[in-house]
């Protein structure tokens, strides 16, 4: 072979396929057409990575803190935010919960519950007494200082006043819990559960339960009930305040109407034991032993 035909057979293979002067790789020309074409789209694909770039704008962190800062806000307010009402002596109130269940409360009674949690939970504090007409639904809790109530569908009656805490049932099935203890029982209808002198609960069955709930009536109803828990109960329902002698270890059992006048209420109750009442100033009256 002449020095000619070998300078050009070396410039023929310096310079090949101009696009495998490109690619930087030889083709090789005996595939066919369309398998030369995938090897080059996969050379192609591996040799250029796709890159994504972020642009961070202020006003999008801006609104997302206040966002979470709003979910934040609204999580507290739930939470914080509660809903009280509190029934003056001489006085008797009847609201609706927000799932229209009804309560009715006695005088010197405090309701409180969380207004925005209610679809989650349905959950009330009580301080005094209260009926209760629970519509069907999730849990439903009554909370006071010495027990827990718990009811589905049901009706009934809670007293919760210092350390004397009654539950009675009216209609359904209720669920008592103690709190120290967490001693629990559950009530039908007729029973009543409350604390003894030792921190537990009893239960009474066969419960007269009208007299339980006549003060629905404006009535008070007493049966064999401490004598100065009896002049209690009618300052509060009749809002005026009753000084009483230390050591009146009497019981007292009878029924009157509210709309009685006080000096009337207190005449009838002083009268078996001796007692006499006199007036002090507009809404007090003092309690004396006659000589």
């Amino acid at each position: 072979m002449s020095d000619e035909k070998k300078h050009i057979d070396k410039r023929s293979e310096l310079s090949g396929n101009p696009l495998d002067l490109v690619t930087g790789t030889r083709i090789d020309w005996g595939k066919s057409k369309e398998q030369v074409w995938l090897e080059l789209e996969k050379r192609i694909e591996s040799s250029q990575p796709v890159r994504i770039s972020v642009i961070e704008s202020p006003w999008v962190k801006l609104a997302m803190a206040a966002a979470f800062a709003l979910l934040v806000g609204i999580s507290v307010l739930m939470q914080l935010y509660t809903k009280s009402l509190t029934v003056p002596a001489g006085q008797h109130s009847d609201i609706l919960l927000p799932d229209h269940s009804r309560v009715r409360l006695n005088a010197q009674t405090t309701l409180s519950y969380k207004p925005l949690k209610w679809k989650f939970m349905r959950h009330v504090k009580l301080e005094g007494e209260a009926f209760f007409e629970v519509k069907p639904g999730k849990k439903f809790e009554v909370i006071s200082d010495h027990g827990k109530t718990v009811a589905l569908g049901t009706s009934f009656n809670i007293y919760s006043r210092n350390d004397d805490y009654q539950v009675t049932c009216v209609t359904g099935k209720v669920r008592v819990t103690e709190t120290q203890g967490n001693e629990e029982i559950i009530l039908l209808p007729g029973q009543k559960a409350g604390l003894n002198p030792l921190g537990t609960l009893e239960v009474q069955s066969n419960v007269n339960t009208s007299k339980t709930l006549s003060w629905l009536e404006d009535k008070l109803s007493f049966t064999s009930i401490p004598l100065q828990q009896v002049f209690e109960e009618i300052g509060r329902q009749y809002g005026v305040v009753i000084r009483i002698p230390e050591n009146l270890e009497y019981t007292y059992t009878g029924t009157f109407s509210r709309h009685t006048s006080v000096e009337q209420t207190l005449n009838l109750v002083c009268k078996p034991f001796n007692l006499r009442f006199s007036l002090k100033s507009k809404d007090e009256y003092i309690i004396t032993r006659n000589i």
